[in-house]
């Protein structure tokens, strides 16, 4: 019977031990991550098509939140690009230009969001995000950045933001407007992208969000840009969030399921990678069920204190293990520096250039690329980078949507392909006495009259027929007549109803050819369920079962002696196991 999920609430035991000497290094921690928080919430929530405040809303109450329920000290959790995008290409055509629209039908997808994610850890999902393998998520996130690059570009050439969210219908939309393009803007904002680049290469730990953020505010109210045709942010609304419900259309609610499944699930993933990644340097302990949970209550209550879909950061994340913290304190630090930024700097913002913060998300956004993996990957792995690149060009040429969706169902189909067409291996003896992979080095030496053969996956309806295609061509293409098959069934971890009928039809086949099946290394785990199969049992215990392949090499030799070959079967004394 499976263990209960229980909810834990780790902060409180935190606290009861909490040393007082630990005090210091959270506090600078969170007051740390708020300062990249901030330029963050603010240009994530623009990237949502919804007013400024929700992003620090999300950010404040998020990070609260997921304090109460992670039990990983250095994860934040608030807006982050891929969430917003998702979020944007959601709400955004269903909102048709209505900013107000669009803030209220994101609250509700937080909030489902949230809602799915919990139900998710009952019902013992949360497998699911695990069928988005690294190289497809890295894909994935590559083609988002495309994505959000290209929707902010408009507006560093003065243009407004358009409605298609994506890659190509942004540049369409920009090669149709460049009569309208503003070149002020444009100067600005070429400025501004330099400093953006050049800063981090010369001052790896600056804020440069931070720096552009109060750099570009100071400048537009030096020198009015908000009197001289260059667009800036205007009304920011002062104050604390407090719980509220819009009213929305059933009609909406209907259109934000199913972005919010698919929203849940890219969110849990990158939470619970970027979890296991940090908590892995210091040998912390993560609990997957309870960062979903996590998850799940910050979405929640971001949508119903008025903020945007939320998941962990990376960036952000990385500033609080930079930053040494202690303990999930440092969160609760770090919301209390949003708070203050709510309550007095919304005068300050209002003259923040919309390029500039197109700028922060534009370098976020391209962030996302990692390009030292893909190449990894396609060092080792060529089908797995090729399953990323498909994925990017999904994402880039069908829409964010869209190229989730091509992403999962390239995700199953890789695992049905893995399964299906596993890998194998004819098993010889190299010189030391073990058996290995004929087609790998060093060396082996077949025998005379004996095929040994190992298929490393379950054995079920998938690729049963592939495996009794496989064992009749090696027999048949084999360099002497068979006299033994010899099946190493030490990776066979199931077998199903229809791979058992398979193999009553295959020792039939092997018997008519007057071949013996010989069987080594079955799991007791398949022996049982074999045995309630009578007929298949009855094939099996009359054939030779071995607890080792060098026993069942000395069986075939005593069977068959070959005065050739007497120096092999020394060899097999040697590999006994």
């Amino acid at each position: 019977m499976q263990d209960k999920i229980k909810i834990k609430i780790p902060l409180l035991k935190t606290l009861k031990s909490y040393p007082t000497k630990w005090l210091r290094r959270d506090v600078i921690a969170g007051v740390t991550v708020a300062s990249v928080a901030v330029p963050q919430a603010i240009a994530y929530a623009q990237l949502a098509g919804v007013p400024i405040a929700m992003g620090l809303y999300a950010t404040l109450i998020g990070m609260v939140v997921f304090a109460f329920f992670s039990t990983t000290r250095f994860v934040n959790v608030g807006p982050d690009a891929a969430m917003a995008a998702l979020a944007g290409a959601t709400v955004i055509p269903l909102a048709g230009g209505d900013i107000e629209r669009a803030a209220a039908l994101v609250v509700i997808l937080s909030i489902f969001i949230g809602i799915i994610c919990i139900i998710a850890v009952y019902s013992r999902l949360g497998f699911i995000a695990e069928f988005l393998s690294r190289p497809i998520l890295l894909g994935y996130m590559s083609g988002l950045a495309l994505a959000v690059i290209a929707s902010q570009a408009p507006k560093i050439f003065g243009l407004p933001a358009p409605l298609q969210t994506n890659f190509f219908g942004s540049l369409n939309y920009i090669l149709t407007n460049i009569a309208n393009f503003n070149w002020e803007v444009i100067a600005f904002s070429g400025s501004i992208l330099a400093l953006g680049i050049l800063l981090p290469m010369r001052f790896k730990r600056m804020p440069v969000a931070l720096i552009i953020l109060v750099g570009a505010t100071l400048i537009s109210m030096a020198i009015g840009f908000k009197n001289n045709g260059i667009p800036v942010l205007g009304n920011v609304p002062t104050g604390l969030p407090f719980p509220h419900l819009p009213a929305v259309k059933p009609l909406d609610l209907q259109n934000l399921v199913v972005p919010a499944l698919a929203i849940s699930v890219i969110g849990y993933a990158n939470t619970i990678a970027i979890a296991r990644s940090f908590a892995a340097r210091k040998n912390d302990e993560v609990s997957p069920n309870q960062e979903f949970i996590g998850l799940g209550a910050s979405n929640i209550a971001s949508g119903l204190f008025g903020g945007i879909p939320v998941s962990a950061s990376a960036s952000r994340s990385a500033v609080n293990f930079d930053s040494n913290a202690k303990t999930q304190v440092s969160q609760i630090f770090g919301a209390a520096t949003i708070a203050m930024s709510l309550l007095f700097l919304a005068p300050f913002l209002q003259y923040l250039p919309v390029s500039a913060l197109a700028i922060i998300i534009i370098l976020a956004a391209a962030k996302l690329f990692d390009y030292k993996e893909l190449k990894a990957i396609w060092k080792a792995w060529h089908s797995e980078a090729i399953l990323a690149i498909i994925t990017v060009l999904g994402v880039t040429f069908l829409g964010i949507f869209q190229g989730l969706l091509l992403a999962v169902l390239l995700a199953i189909i890789n695992l049905v392909r893995r399964t299906a067409f596993p890998q194998d291996a004819i098993l010889e003896i190299a010189s030391n006495g073990s058996f290995r992979d004929r087609s790998r080095p060093p060396k082996t030496q077949p025998i005379e009259g004996l095929l040994i053969y190992r298929f490393d996956a379950p054995l079920f309806f998938g690729n049963a027929s592939y495996f009794r295609e496989r064992v009749l061509n090696l027999i048949n293409d084999n360099d002497t007549h068979v006299k033994w098959f010899l099946w190493d069934a030490e990776t066979i971890t199931s077998i199903d109803s229809t791979a058992a009928k398979m193999l009553e039809g295959l020792i039939a086949d092997l018997k008519s050819r007057n071949i013996t099946l010989a069987v080594a290394r079955m799991k007791g785990t398949v022996r049982t369920t074999i045995s309630h199969t009578s007929r298949l049992a009855g094939y099996l215990y009359r054939s030779p079962h071995f607890t080792s392949l060098g026993d069942a090499v000395q069986a075939y030799h005593d069977k068959y002696p070959v005065s050739a070959k007497k120096e092999v079967s020394s060899k097999t004394t040697k590999a006994k196991k």
